[in-house]
C-alpha cells in the first residue's frame, strides 16, 4: 500500500511561490525543500524538474476572473463606478502577477512556456477591454474614437505602474493605489464621457 503524501502539491506550490518571490530567480530546490522539511530529490520526483515547479507556482492563471468581468461588458450602474471596479480588479491582478512573471523570465524560462504556449491572456485582456468599450459606446455611455487605442491606453497605464513598482522596489500604499486609480478613472471619464453625459455621470456617481 502506498504511503500517503504528508505534504500536498498545493503546499509545495505555495512555499515555492513564497521562496521565489523573496529570494528571486536563483532560489534553489534545496532552499524550498528545507522550508517544507523534505529533500530536493523529493520535489523533483513530485514535479519532474525545477522549471516545472516554478511554472506551477508562478505562472498566471489560465482564466483570470477579472478578464471575464471585462468580457461581460458594462451594466446599468454609473460608468464611473464601473470603471473604478474594472481598473481596481486589473490593478490587483498585475500587482500580484508582475513579480511572478519577472521571476520566471529571470529564470530563463521562455515566454511561450510562461503562458503555456496556448494562453494568450495579455491579448485576451486587451480584446476584452476593447469589446467592453465598444459595448459601452453602443449603449451610449461613452464616446470612443478608437476602441483598441483606448483599451491599450487603459491597460498600459495600469501595467506600467505595476512594473515600475516591481522594478523600482516601490511599495505603494493602499491609499496611493486608490488615488492613482481614481485619477485614471477621472482622466478617462473626461476623455470618453463628454458634454451633458459627463455632468450627469458625476452627479450620479
Amino acid at each position: 500500500m502506498a504511503r500517503p503524501r504528508l505534504i500536498s502539491d498545493e503546499q509545495i506550490i505555495s512555499v515555492t511561490r513564497k521562496c521565489a518571490l523573496e529570494l528571486g530567480a536563483q532560489v534553489s530546490l534545496d532552499t524550498i525543500a528545507a522550508e517544507l522539511g523534505v529533500t530536493g530529490p523529493a520535489l523533483l520526483k513530485r514535479f519532474g524538474s525545477r522549471q516545472e515547479l516554478l511554472l506551477r507556482a508562478l505562472r498566471p492563471p489560465e482564466n483570470p476572473a477579472f478578464i471575464e468581468h471585462w468580457s461581460k461588458g458594462p451594466d446599468q450602474r454609473p460608468i464611473r463606478e464601473q470603471l473604478t471596479e474594472r481598473f481596481t480588479e486589473t490593478w490587483d491582478f498585475f500587482q500580484e502577477v508582475v513579480p511572478c512573471i519577472s521571476v520566471l523570465r529571470e529564470s530563463g524560462i521562455p515566454h511561450d512556456k510562461v503562458f503555456d504556449g496556448k494562453l494568450k491572456n495579455p491579448l485576451r485582456l486587451l480584446n476584452a477591454i476593447s469589446k467592453w468599450l465598444e459595448a459601452a459606446q453602443d449603449a451610449g455611455l461613452v464616446d470612443v474614437p478608437s476602441h483598441d487605442s483606448v483599451a491599450t491606453a487603459m491597460l498600459g497605464s495600469i501595467q506600467t505602474r505595476a512594473f515600475t513598482a516591481h522594478i523600482g522596489k516601490i511599495n505603494y500604499s493602499a491609499r496611493s493605489n486608490r488615488e492613482y486609480l481614481a485619477d485614471l478613472v477621472e482622466l478617462f471619464m473626461r476623455a470618453l464621457v463628454t458634454g451633458k453625459r459627463a455632468s450627469r455621470s458625476k452627479e450620479v456617481a
